[in-house]
């Protein structure tokens, strides 16, 4: 039975065939949007239920925090009562820890080069939680390329960008034979539309670049970017998925 994630996804997909607003969120994988969506709301849930949570503050503690990028995402919640009590608490659980020596190494490394400092923090819980997410929104894309025609039809339309190439490696080992083949075109049509459309800034730039004689005004105009000026960010997330999502 198709799941709520399913008929999102359905929903995405085909606003998104039909869409001809600008903007940068105009075309976007689904599964970099829900997952997104998806640690956004985690995050909102710590700030608002769980900063004393006994569980989650030993998580925290494990850890060492959030990671990196969770950590800043974090600030911008501007939770001030939530990130002094969960970072007070983060401070001293690291004074002992180094007060116990655990991050200093174990051994010397090759040739008696000091080894690598010790880590012994697991995972930033947000980032376990968005692996989790991603998952099952894969499975769920999945699932619907396979057993959904209307879905299939959705994702074939040619103003849908499509995958992330990350999120179509998730998706496309989870299915078999020609149904992974549907899938595989579909996804090289995708990415053919927008280097066609990277294509035509490339000759526009060439074509302005060969008017040497003329003047400046004539120049802007051969050189002019309009509509094909989208395929600049999909191309960099169709590649690397969106920001935020590793």
């Amino acid at each position: 039975m198709p799941t709520q994630t399913y008929f999102e996804m359905l929903e995405m997909l085909q606003a998104e065939s039909h869409s001809h607003r600008p903007g940068r969120h105009r075309h976007v994988c689904p599964v970099c949007r829900l997952t997104l969506q998806g640690v956004d709301r985690f995050m909102h849930l710590i700030s608002l239920e769980n900063v004393t949570d006994v569980d989650m503050r030993l998580q925290l503690r494990a850890s060492g925090g959030f990671c990196n990028r969770h950590s800043y995402e974090w600030l911008k919640l501007n939770d001030a009562l939530g990130t002094a009590i969960i970072y007070e608490d983060l401070l001293r659980e690291a004074t002992k820890r180094i007060e116990k020596g655990e991050f200093q190494a174990r051994r010397a490394g090759l040739f008696g080069r000091p080894a690598a400092p010790g880590n012994p923090f697991s995972p930033c819980p947000v980032c376990l939680h968005q692996e989790e997410i991603e998952n099952r929104v894969a499975n769920d894309f999945a699932e619907g390329f396979a057993e959904q025609p209307r879905f299939r039809e959705a994702y074939a339309a040619p103003g849908v960008a499509g995958l992330c190439l990350s999120h179509f490696r998730r998706v496309v080992s989870r299915l078999d034979g020609t149904i992974a083949a549907e899938l595989s075109s579909r996804q090289q049509e995708k990415f053919g539309a927008t280097q066609a459309l990277l294509r035509q800034i490339i000759d526009k730039m060439d074509a302005g670049r060969k008017l040497e004689h003329a003047d400046e005004e004539a120049k802007q105009a051969a050189r002019s970017i309009g509509e094909e000026r989208e395929a600049l960010t999909r191309a960099i997330w169709q590649m690397a998925g969106l920001e935020d999502i590793n």
